[in-house]
């Protein structure tokens, strides 16, 4: 059964030495199966994080565990290994395993990114940034259009835990194709717009700012019935 919460539901901390941080979904082991936000499967964390103007994050690394970078607002800096490199709303950034980074934001407004976990064996990958507007884009055979952005093999290249990152739109009063993925978790976060997730028979409301875990095997598509564009992104694994 589909799980939706929006980010502002929940209670911001200060991590990573000056980033505002919510929590998000977490791995089903991680902490209180209570919880109904522990309810990854596959993923170990989707988290938001917000830098504000003017700061930087600590230096860091993470063993074991790939991460992509989604930037949903503002401009910055990533420092990956030696080198820094500029990044902006819409980019896709990933992180290899084991690789010290860091987080800079130079200008006065705050940067606004979600930062996707997953853990892999080994140590190893390439970095690689990709922004939405430099993909070709592909329609779903309905009223949907998904630009590619991160995969594995011949499909973006740098992915080796998770399977694919993508962004999608649904073009006013129409719907995505019906669609259900047997093998894969999935994870949708809606960046503007509103829409309607239908699955198992139901419907239930999407917004901006909206998370959505779709477990393995979910029946499920998205209807717009506004005038304007309902766009998130995807997250497969």
């Amino acid at each position: 059964m589909p799980l939706i919460r929006n980010w502002r539901e929940e209670e911001p901390v200060v991590r990573h030495m000056s980033a505002v941080v919510w929590g998000g979904m977490r791995f089903q082991k991680d902490g209180d199966a209570s919880d109904p936000l522990h309810c990854l499967e596959r993923l170990r964390g989707f988290a938001r994080h917000a830098l504000q103007g003017r700061k930087t994050s600590d230096h860091h690394q993470h063993h074991h565990m790939e991460q992509v970078y989604y930037v949903i607002s503002g401009k910055g800096e990533v420092l990956c290994g030696e080198r820094r490199y500029p990044v902006e709303e819409g980019d896709a950034v990933y992180l290899p395993t084991d690789v010290p980074h860091q987080m800079f934001n130079a200008e006065d407004g705050w940067v606004e990114h979600h930062v996707i976990s997953m853990a892999v064996e080994g140590t190893g990958g390439t970095f690689v940034i990709r922004n939405w507007r430099e993909a070709a884009p592909e329609g779903d055979g309905a009223g949907a259009v998904r630009w590619p952005l991160l995969g594995r093999g011949e499909n973006g290249g740098a992915l080796r835990g998770m399977a694919f990152v993508g962004r999608e739109a649904v073009q006013p009063r129409n719907r995505s194709a019906e669609r259900v993925i047997r093998d894969l978790e999935q994870v949708y976060y809606i960046l503007d717009g509103e829409g309607m997730l239908i699955s198992g028979g139901s419907e239930q409301r999407v917004v901006e700012g909206d998370m959505v875990h779709l477990p393995a095997g979910t029946a499920y598509h998205f209807r717009n019935p506004t005038e304007g564009w309902l766009t998130y992104y995807i997250v497969g694994v």
